[in-house]
């Protein structure tokens, strides 16, 4: 057999194996729900109301997508106050902060 063939044989069973772990057996769901939750905690603890906090699931991303009303200030925090997009992005494993609504030009956000 040829060292193509071989690797070409070895890289089709790691995809496979992937594929299994985080589809059929759940494990990557689990990981997005867990990271979905620490992340609504940290909304949480900010006391701002009425933001909610999705990661995707079709297909599953690390993409934090934030909604609600909240001001600029409430978004980005400013010096040693940290702003939602601030506490959100430092749980471990998200990868991006990113708003559904985002803010309006010249309003200081959405109000």
């Amino acid at each position: 057999m040829s060292p193509a063939v071989k690797f070409l044989i070895g890289l089709a069973a790691v995809l496979l194996m992937g594929w299994i772990y985080h589809g059929p057996v759940g494990n990557g769901e689990a990981l997005i729900a867990r990271l979905e939750a620490q992340a609504r905690s940290e909304v949480a603890k900010s006391e701002v109301t009425g933001i909610e906090v999705r990661l995707g699931r079709e297909p599953l991303n690390r993409t934090a997508t934030l909604s609600g009303q909240a001001d600029d200030f409430q978004r980005e925090g400013m010096g040693q106050f940290p702003g939602l997009n601030d506490r959100v992005g430092a749980v471990e494993g998200i990868a991006a902060v990113q708003w559904a609504n985002p803010p309006r030009p010249g309003r200081g956000g959405n109000r």
